[in-house]
């Protein structure tokens, strides 16, 4: 009987919990929560935004700021509302189906003058600007300065747009009588000089050249230098066209008080390439082990100079140039050390830029060097390098062309350096040196070609055999197989037993050097 009672409870218990969890009232029931302000209501001294939400989804937020009630004709909220003076925000949500919300309200004060705004508001510009300013609180008077400091009730009335024709801050303040100024409000314009112009560009040109240095700004002045340095407030003063008859590097920066120096601005003239080129007219000469012949060839009257080399290779950064200065195998500012295989690249590249067909093709990949695979100058890979003897661009020169060349292109010459018995006349070295040195200062040799011996040791094309062939024989290129590659003339670090016509050497194709350079030939 008890567990019949016990059971006949548990059944009611649970119809009257099944009725609770089954209300009869409907939407039109419920109601909207009431909207939220961000920030709320409160005293401001300056403009602020306020974000109006509803924690009840799918609603409709209309609003008012005049105090009156929301209704649905109301204006909708679609983002935040700026309150820019003292006003009573009121809102109200609204869905279909559902009890609109209670109106939430809000009092914002504002016991200062709003905080005026300047368009633009600061930067950095290569030109003069004009700056507008403006202020939310009518009737406001809006005071500004230029000289960092704050503006007070004195200070220069605004009354019309302000021109910035230098580096400047300005600061403003708007007043009301009555009220508190606003706050501060500071934009800093900052000018910066663009680089100078250069006319005509840096280039190759057949004839010396009368450039003109200019700046995009009015009563700018350009300092310059032609020394490879970067120019500074006391380099030489650009008033007249500069005359360029030989390769020079020129350098500018634009100063102008109250602005930012402009960056520098570099350009590379090469005048009379032709004329940097030697014809050898060929001839036969006996090397020591067999006789010789070679056709008529051109061959660098000097070594290739930073300047000739930065105006056709790719650039690491802002660089350093000395005109005359050869490039070496170590240089702080190549994007690659110079090795053998960077001068077959150079050569090719400078093929390009004067209009010649290039000599060298890597593993009939072409003779574009930036169609070539990463790797291709490798010990192993330089055997896949062919040069096209027939067409006219730059390669180096080959090993017996150099000889003969560093004789003098006499097949009798007995002087045992290139031009001189007297080393010193003719050489750096370490007799003399402690580092390389500009070309063409030490007496050429009978050609008229400086620095065959010492100052750098000259990369060669041909693959290094420790003994010459013992045959005669016509435009040889040396071997067709081998780990190096041969290199001539000594170095400004080699004593004068290593300098001598006769001395051969030779390199891997990666050698990094300070001591190893190179010169160009070409075709005859």
């Amino acid at each position: 009987m008890r567990l019949m009672i016990r059971i006949l409870v548990a059944v009611l218990f649970s119809i009257a919990l099944f009725s609770c969890d089954n209300k009869t009232t409907t939407q039109n029931d419920e109601q909207i929560a009431t909207p939220m302000f961000s920030p709320s209501g409160g005293t401001y001294d300056e403009p602020i935004n306020v974000l109006i939400s509803c924690s009840t989804s799918g609603v409709n937020i209309r609003y008012t700021t005049d105090g009156t009630d929301p209704t649905n004709e109301s204006q909708t909220y679609s983002g935040f509302v700026q309150i820019a003076a003292s006003c009573t925000l009121k809102a109200k949500a609204f869905k279909s189906g559902w009890i609109s919300s209670t109106v939430q309200t809000a009092d914002y004060i504002y016991t200062t003058v709003a905080r005026p705004s300047i368009s633009p508001s600061g930067g950095i510009f290569n030109a003069p600007r004009t700056a507008t300013i403006s202020c939310t609180t009518s009737g406001a008077l809006i005071r500004y300065t230029v000289d960092g400091s704050d503006p007070i009730a004195t200070s220069t009335l605004y009354s019309a747009p302000i021109q910035i024709n230098s580096s400047t801050t300005l600061k403003c303040r708007a007043f009301l009588e009555g009220k508190p100024p606003s706050a501060v409000t500071t934009a800093v314009f900052t000018m910066q000089l663009l680089k100078p112009i250069f006319s005509p560009p840096g280039g190759h040109y057949a004839i010396g050249q009368t450039v003109n240095i200019t700046s995009p700004v009015s009563g700018a002045q350009i300092r310059f230098t032609t020394d490879g340095t970067e120019p500074t407030e006391a380099s030489d003063l650009y008033s007249n066209p500069l005359n360029v008859a030989g390769n020079m590097v020129i350098k500018a920066i634009a100063f102008k008080s109250g602005w930012q120096p402009s960056f520098m601005e570099s350009s590379y003239y090469i005048i009379n390439l032709a004329d940097q080129m030697q014809l050898v007219n060929g001839g036969t000469f006996n090397n020591g082990s067999s006789n010789v012949t070679l056709s008529p060839y051109f061959i660098g009257k000097c070594e290739v100079t930073e300047l000739e080399w930065y105006y056709v290779m790719p650039l690491n950064g802002s660089v350093d140039i000395e005109n005359e200065k050869p490039i070496t195998g170590l240089h702080e500012d190549v994007t690659e050390a110079i090795t053998w295989g960077k001068a077959i690249e150079y050569c090719n590249r400078r093929s390009i830029v004067e209009g010649y067909q290039p000599c060298y093709n890597y593993d009939k990949l072409g003779v574009n060097p930036d169609l070539w695979p990463v790797g291709w100058n490798s010990v192993v890979n330089h055997v896949l390098l062919a040069c096209n003897w027939n067409v006219s661009g730059y390669r180096l020169p080959t090993e017996m062309e150099w000889m003969f060349a560093a004789q003098g292109g006499n097949p009798f010459s007995t002087y045992t350096y290139s031009g001189s018995n007297a080393i010193d006349e003719v050489a750096w070295y370490n007799g003399n040196a402690t580092e390389v040195n500009n070309v063409g200062i030490k007496q050429p040799n009978e050609l008229g070609l400086y620095d065959m011996t010492g100052n750098l040791w000259e990369f060669c094309w041909d693959i290094y055999n420790y003994k010459y062939p013992t045959t005669d024989v016509v435009n040889p290129v040396g071997p067709s197989t081998g780990s190096h590659r041969v290199m001539r003339g000594g170095s400004w670090s080699s004593d004068p037993s290593n300098c001598t016509n006769a001395r051969r050497f030779y390199t891997d194709t990666n050698l990094e050097s300070n001591f190893s350079g190179f010169r160009v030939a070409r075709k005859g």
